[in-house]
């Protein structure tokens, strides 16, 4: 048996559009869903109980008790013998669970395996990988501050990682996988202390569980043949979610390191890395409309993230004279300055062109 998890709050249209990408995929196993609500319990969201299809697990909570908790409610109440959690803004594509399913089975030695994830229905713009912040990855920051000339030192070092991850065509190994599209072997989760960290409320109970699925030997796989669309909307909202799970996950596995508190002591000396020749680049019609020079006409990549260095980035593979972001995905940009960068699509490109935005405004402050 297989048990889907979703956690909702306050997205009823888009969980129920989850939960049917959920039960039209066709797979050898039975399927269990179970949907934990921690919207407030009013007339608003409390319709969503009667939406649901009679074969899903509904359980309201009387407040917002978040993420990881939920997960963990609903892990209890699960029976399946792998565990897929799904994000309320994703949707898998046909066969991804079968697929999903299928590599579990081939490699015992996997605790957790996700899917190729599109940040849009044409399947065009691919979501950044996952990664997870080892000490290394801080020394790599260092260097990237030490002096201008190293300062894409860290983005090169992803640049290599999202390469693979976005073009690979068969199962690969990944340092981390996400939280919101991943299938994990309940043994697995069972052998590394259990679900999520109730300390979490969100953002990093995963970068935790794949520590800790790591630390009982367990790999972690990506599987480029199971596709899924993740409809993420970046907004200034998250950012201090971010930084409080930031904080315990810290406190929880570098608070005794002596490298770590070394390392993040000589960061906070160093000034940012820095930063490329960046151009404004005007919005006209909520539209990006990035213009591609005769040099790189014949083959692309356009990188869009949070930070001049570009990462994580949202990458989009293409060729010809324009790259465009269309209003959908541009309204999905919200409150800060973004940036994009466009080059060949390789790990140390030689031309590369960056431009920067002001993001959508959202509608809540």
């Amino acid at each position: 048996m297989i048990s889907i998890i979703l956690v909702n709050y306050k997205t009823n249209d888009q969980l129920l559009d989850a939960v049917a990408s959920v039960l039209t995929q066709i797979t050898a196993d039975p399927l269990e869903v179970i949907v934990v609500d921690n919207s407030p319990a009013d007339t608003a969201y409390t319709s969503l109980a009667a939406q649901l299809p009679h074969n899903v697990t509904y359980i309201q909570n009387n407040k917002n008790i978040g993420f990881a908790k939920a997960c963990n409610q609903a892990f209890d109440y699960s029976n399946g013998e792998f565990i897929l959690l799904l994000n309320p803004d994703a949707r898998l594509l046909p066969s991804a669970l079968s697929k999903l399913t299928e590599s579990l089975k081939q490699h015992p030695d996997a605790g957790a395996v996700g899917p190729r994830v599109y940040w849009d229905d044409d399947c065009r713009f691919l979501m950044p990988p996952s990664t997870y912040p080892s000490i290394a990855s801080f020394y790599k920051e260092a260097i990237s501050r030490l002096h201008p000339l190293m300062s894409q030192y860290s983005s090169i070092d992803f640049r290599k990682k999202a390469l693979q991850a976005w073009t690979c065509n068969t199962l690969v190994p990944v340092e981390a996988l996400s939280g919101g599209h991943i299938l994990i072997r309940r043994e697995a989760i069972l052998k590394c202390g259990g679900l999520f960290d109730p300390r979490f409320f969100m953002y990093w109970e995963d970068t935790d569980l794949m520590h800790r699925l790591k630390k009982a030997g367990y790999r972690l796989y990506l599987e480029p043949e199971a596709k899924c669309l993740h409809y993420y909307t970046h907004a200034h909202t998250k950012d201090h979610l971010i930084a409080q799970g930031w904080s315990i996950f810290q406190l929880k596995h570098f608070r005794h390191n002596k490298r770590f508190r070394f390392v993040n002591w000589i960061n906070k000396q160093l000034p940012p890395a820095a930063t490329p020749d960046i151009m404004p680049i005007t919005v006209k019609h909520e539209k990006l409309i990035f213009p591609v020079p005769s040099e790189l006409q014949h083959a692309w990549l356009l990188e869009l993230g949070t930070s001049p260095q570009l990462i994580p980035a949202i990458g989009h593979f293409g060729s010809g004279p324009t790259a465009e972001v269309d209003t959908s995905l541009f309204q999905r940009l919200q409150d800060k300055i973004y940036f994009a960068r466009l080059s060949e699509p390789v790990s140390r490109p030689d031309l590369i062109y960056y431009w920067q935005w002001q993001g959508y405004p959202s509608k809540t402050y």
